[in-house]
């Protein structure tokens, strides 16, 4: 990223999407204040410029993918699979009885 960028402060690049905005046509106006709003919703989040405005990002995008994980482990259920004559988590492949709803090993939760 250029270092001008970096340096530009939210309110700085808000002001100049709003100036851009009444010089631009209808769809360049809704681009503008599409813009704005996004900017402006991350400077609410903290956010004083480009390069932390990208840092927000970064960590919404870590989280979602963190959620994920989370959700895929912990809510979508699992089919135990027999092995053996043994039932066994289809996450972390331990021994689990058919009737549980979770892994008492790993937490999955099973159907």
């Amino acid at each position: 990223m250029p270092d001008t960028m970096k340096s530009l402060t939210m309110d700085e690049l808000i002001t100049g999407l709003g100036n851009l905005q009444g010089t631009a046509d209808s769809k360049g106006k809704g681009i503008c204040q599409a813009a704005v709003n996004i900017l402006f919703a991350l400077s609410e989040d903290g956010a004083r410029n480009t390069e932390e405005a990208l840092d927000i990002l970064h960590d919404y995008r870590l989280q979602a993918k963190q959620y994920k994980t989370l959700r895929n482990k912990h809510m979508v259920a699992g089919k135990p699979f027999l092995k053996d004559g043994v039932w066994h988590c289809p996450d972390c492949n331990r021994r689990v009885s058919p009737n549980h709803s979770f892994c008492h090993r790993c937490g999955k939760k099973l159907r």
